[in-house]
């Protein structure tokens, strides 16, 4: 609608630029013909001025022959040929007079000038006249004494001046004084045409100014409301009211560019709803990322923290069968020869100084090569019921020691505090590394033993498992606060319990346990209750396709494993 309106208002000021353009046109070339006019009547008269002078100098010439003097015929001869130039320039302009002329009275009806043709005549007469004065000048030659000169030049005065029976002085006369009249007239003629053309111009471009302000006025009035609701969209937008939407329903180009705007404005708060999502969910991230540093940078404080204790626990470790070994060797170097009962003693005492250092030592590689994934295994079929009585064997030498009782059970003492028993049958046989596994069976049963009670029970049993067997300890020891329970497998780790109840100890013996236990395909779990005890579970995987397998010796040479 507003398209069309816009075409037709352009199209209205065409036709007016078009009509001022056509008007500027008839008036520029009824000007220019004026002026055309004007230049050529103007060259005419100095045409025939200049042939009425070049005749008068050959009437000198002419004279000058007869009385014999300086007349020569070179000077005739470009007298001669400046009329012939004089002549053919004359015809030429009269020829283009004549068209512009017949021109004017076609387009503009004007009457053309009876002198205009009477001057096309006048040429023809000329150019006789010219040849006709070179040839009886040709044959021009001195008086001779007593010759009649009147005569003679009355005879050259007619070939002069008469050309057909007429008097072309008179004509070339009259012509002189026609243009000599006609200069000013199409001056004059010029200069009207120019004011008219100058006034229709201004009128044109006024009226086109008219035309072209009530056109805009009209337009701006159809314009301003569908351009201020635009507007007030815009500035709503920019104000961040992202749910304000123009008005439509005026079924016209305005009205789709509503339409455009209303789904510019959705999509934007589409976006920006997704964009303000975005950024709850980056701060959300931030946030939890921030957390985590924290949490990062609280373990790193903790683990520093452990390694300092780790540091004095290896020092107090290390220092104390260093200097046990140190102080009997000062003791039996001191004084003089003693019996060698005595010096054998010390050498026993030195040697269990020795092997205490080298159990830590021996722990602390093995946990280096459980970190380098360099830990040695030789696996065999290896019966579980063998390896679990050798390790209770071994325990209860260190429970007797510290007043506990090691008490290895047939089967799960209650439903409630075990599992399903194992059927009765062959043995259960595990595929392991037996000095291994029974190493990290010691360790468990060391540290149930240890954090025992004086008079108190440890007791272990072998229970089914899903999919393999599973090694229950059992103390009521201790025990371990809720807030350390996860942390027990952590590597120099030890709880305020263990703390407080042994100064000794490095924290890796549970981690060295689980290191074996995994590396055989098992896992190890704790759970515990303060003041009540502890119950560790070792879940270990049977043999594939044979369980009933006797045992072998664990000791026996199979290939070497690194797991």
């Amino acid at each position: 609608m507003y398209r069309a309106r816009l075409s037709l208002a352009f199209a209205a000021l065409v036709a007016l630029v078009c009509i001022q353009a056509a008007f500027v046109y008839w008036g520029a070339n009824r000007v220019n013909d004026y002026a055309q006019h004007s230049r050529l009547a103007s060259d005419i008269q100095s045409e025939l001025l200049d042939l009425s002078a070049n005749k008068q100098r050959l009437r000198v010439w002419a004279l000058q022959r007869l009385m014999n003097t300086d007349a020569q015929p070179e000077q005739r001869e470009r007298l001669v040929a400046a009329m012939y130039a004089s002549a053919a320039n004359l015809d030429d302009l009269v020829q283009r007079d004549l068209a512009l002329w017949n021109e004017m009275v076609r387009r503009e009806g004007v009457s053309m000038p009876a002198e205009v043709p009477q001057l096309v005549g006048v040429t023809e007469l000329m150019r006789d006249n010219i040849q006709a004065v070179e040839a009886r000048l040709a044959q021009l030659v001195p008086l001779e004494q007593g010759a009649d000169f009147p005569a003679l030049w009355a005879e050259l005065t007619q070939v002069f001046d008469m050309a057909r029976g007429r008097d072309l002085r008179e004509l070339i006369n009259g012509a002189i004084a026609h243009q000599r009249a006609a200069v000013p007239v199409a001056r004059a003629a010029t200069e009207r045409g120019l004011d008219l053309l100058r006034a229709q111009a201004i009128g044109m471009a006024l009226i086109t100014l008219a035309v072209a302000v009530a056109l805009a006025l009209h337009l701006k009035q159809r314009l301003q409301r569908p351009l201020d609701r635009l507007l007030a969209g815009t500035q709503a937008l920019q104000a961040g009211a992202l749910d304000h939407r123009v008005a439509t329903g005026f079924n016209d180009e305005f009205d789709r560019v509503a339409q455009h705007f209303n789904a510019m404005a959705a999509e934007l708060q589409q976006h920006r709803a997704q964009a303000d999502a975005a950024r709850r969910g980056l701060e959300d991230a931030v946030q939890a990322r921030t957390q985590e540093l924290s949490a990062a940078h609280d373990t790193l404080q903790r683990l520093d923290q452990r390694r300092r204790q780790l540091f004095a626990d290896l020092g107090h470790e290390l220092r104390t069968p260093a200097t046990s070994i140190r102080g009997e060797a000062e003791i039996a170097l001191r004084g003089g020869d003693k019996p060698v009962d005595e010096y054998r003693q010390t050498l026993a005492r030195i040697v269990g100084g020795v092997d205490q250092l080298t159990r830590v030592i021996h722990d602390l590689m093995l946990i280096a090569k459980a970190d380098a994934d360099q830990l040695v295994m030789h696996p065999a079929p290896v019966d579980v019921h063998a390896l679990v009585g050798d390790a209770a064997e071994q325990a209860a030498a260190l429970g007797a020691s510290h007043g506990v009782q090691v008490q290895l059970l047939p089967s799960p003492p209650s439903p409630q505090e075990g599992g399903a028993a194992l059927p009765p049958g062959p043995a259960v046989v595990v595929h392991a590394d037996a000095d291994r596994l029974r190493q990290a069976l010691v360790i468990v049963l060391d540290n149930a033993v240890r954090y025992s009670a004086s008079g108190s029970t440890v007791s272990l049993w072998l229970q089914a498992a899903p999919g393999g067997v599973e090694v229950v300890v059992r103390d009521a020891g201790i025990g371990i606060d809720a807030d350390e329970l996860p942390h027990v497998f952590d590597r120099f780790v030890r709880g305020r319990r263990a703390r407080a109840h042994r100064a000794d100890g490095t924290g890796i013996g549970l981690s060295i346990a689980q290191s074996i236990v995994q590396a055989h395909g098992g896992h190890i779990a704790i759970t515990s209750v303060a003041q009540q005890g502890t119950v560790a579970r070792i879940a270990l995987p049977l043999m594939d396709g044979n369980t009933t397998t006797p045992a072998h010796n664990a000791k026996a040479a199979p290939p070497e494993r690194r797991i």
